[in-house]
């Protein structure tokens, strides 16, 4: 048997240890580098500031041929806006009235998804971080919309100024969230409390991912019966996957993206703790995690937000673009994620 230098047994004792207190946390594989060229704009995002600077989400709807019919939304106005992508171009379109200006306040969107012929968009669920002491009622809205299958154009007139073809729901998921988040439910996302950030649709099931709470290392995705959201007799199916996410310590899911065998899971910090965004991908058969894949960001005061899916080819690296809250129109940014 070889005995070590005491030295190298102290740094083998250290590195053990830190790999054990990362307990199931996905290991970091490496860290990806934005892909060239840089992206652009064919226009600014509408319809001022607030907006632009706010991108919280993203879907593309299954048009032949791809891309050509997005959702945007934002987490600061009360509509949503589509757009389109040519190469490394994004082309804004017209803007579609999620909630009215009569309502008291904005829905607080967090996430867009698209599934099956519908468009859907999420609010938060939750007190905002810098309001907690508002209890945000608007935050709890789900609307979807429907699109044409081939060509991701809506059946109806879009309008900037109408709500127009748009349904809402606004109780059904507040009492999953509370049933399956009881100490969270309602607490403010300062205080660790219940907020959704990301969501995904995949064969009529609906997975709501939330930035916060996170406990134990652990992070939470709901699953619900995406039409029962919508219909009031039907059963809501509502659960939380088991075992959570183990991401790591105040670590939370700030966006989600259906792809081929799974979930594509953007993740970073619950608040302001120094983590650095992530892309891991979540097998819905096992209830596995691959490797966390730490993303470079130039800008280290832009918060990843928004992960968007522009090719899923099986056996080829996923392709997405990270959209940013804080840079204007989102600073879109491709990587290449490692299956």
């Amino acid at each position: 048997m070889v005995s070590l230098p005491a030295r190298n047994r102290i740094h083998l004792f250290v590195a053990s240890a830190i790999s054990a207190l990362a307990g199931a946390a996905p290991a970091s594989a490496d860290v990806l580098e934005p892909r060239s060229p840089a992206w652009q704009l064919s226009e600014p995002f509408k319809k001022n500031a607030d907006a632009r600077t706010n991108i919280s989400g993203a879907a593309c709807a299954t048009t032949s041929p791809p891309l050509k019919s997005c959702l945007v939304v934002n987490d600061e106005k009360k509509y949503a806006q589509f757009f389109a992508i040519e190469g490394t171009t994004i082309k804004p379109g017209k803007v579609i009235r999620l909630l009215s200006d009569q309502a008291s306040g904005d829905p607080d969107a967090e996430g867009a998804a698209y599934d099956d012929g519908y468009f859907y968009v999420v609010g938060s669920h939750g007190r905002k971080r810098h309001h907690p002491d508002v209890s945000n009622p608007t935050s709890y809205h789900l609307f979807r919309f429907p699109v044409d299958k081939v060509t991701g154009e809506p059946p109806f007139p879009i309008s900037a100024d109408e709500v127009i073809g748009v349904e809402a729901s606004v109780t059904r998921l507040r009492g999953a969230i509370k049933d399956a988040l009881p100490v969270d439910y309602d607490k403010p996302l300062g205080d660790n409390g219940a907020n959704i950030e990301g969501i995904a649709v995949k064969a009529d099931l609906m997975y709501l991912g939330f930035r916060g709470p996170s406990k134990d290392g652990n992070a939470y995705i709901l699953t619900v019966d995406a039409k029962a959201v919508f219909t009031e007799n039907m059963p809501l199916k509502a659960k939380l996957i088991d075992p959570p996410l183990a991401l790591g310590t105040t670590t939370g899911i700030r966006d989600i993206a259906a792809v081929s065998g799974g979930l594509l899971l953007l993740t970073g910090p619950v608040n302001e703790q120094q983590i650095s965004p992530a892309v891991v991908f979540y097998d819905t058969s096992s209830g596995k995690l691959g490797p966390s894949h730490t993303l470079s960001v130039a800008d280290s005061t832009a918060k990843a937000e928004t992960l968007l899916v522009l090719s899923d080819i099986s056996g080829e690296p996923w392709r997405v673009l990270v959209m940013f809250d804080g840079p204007e129109n989102g600073a879109p940014t491709q990587y290449v994620v490692p299956r």
